[in-house]
């Protein structure tokens, strides 16, 4: 009986943990969302990591020539800025939005096929942990 209790508990807590995940994922989405205009199709792709402090998270992506793209990047916290940089796949940097402020989004278009690397973190002195999100389209 003990047995039976202790993982109907357990069943309860992955329960509990998967919808507050699910409700994080889809705050940061209404927030990403602001700056996701019409004209522009999502990749289908959710790139969502947590974050702790002093840390980074990395994406990968495939950006095809000829396309305009638009890289949203959103975060709950509410103290720091978020940076997103993207590089090649050699770690060399190709953007980032710490020289524009900080914008949440950026425009791309890629004269040929790419891989890249896209790294988020958030730079403050009083950030605390929480959840970041990129979301990726293509131009119609």
């Amino acid at each position: 009986m003990r047995n039976i209790f202790i993982a109907i508990l357990v069943m309860l807590f992955v329960t509990c943990g998967t919808h507050r995940a699910n409700a994080q994922i889809e705050q940061l989405q209404n927030i990403c969302s602001l700056y996701f205009s019409p004209e522009f199709i999502s990749d289908g792709q959710e790139y969502f990591a947590p974050l702790k402090p002093d840390q980074y998270v990395e994406f990968r992506t495939t950006f095809f020539g000829g396309n305009t793209y638009r890289i949203v990047a959103c975060t709950n916290v509410r103290r720091g800025n978020l940076v997103f940089s993207v590089f090649d796949t050699e770690k060399n940097l190709l953007f980032t939005n710490a020289n524009y402020d900080n914008s949440p989004y950026w425009d791309f278009r890629f004269a040929s096929t790419v891989t890249c690397i896209i790294r988020v973190n958030v730079k403050s002195t009083t950030f605390v942990p929480g959840y970041v999100m990129l979301l990726i389209g293509y131009k119609l």
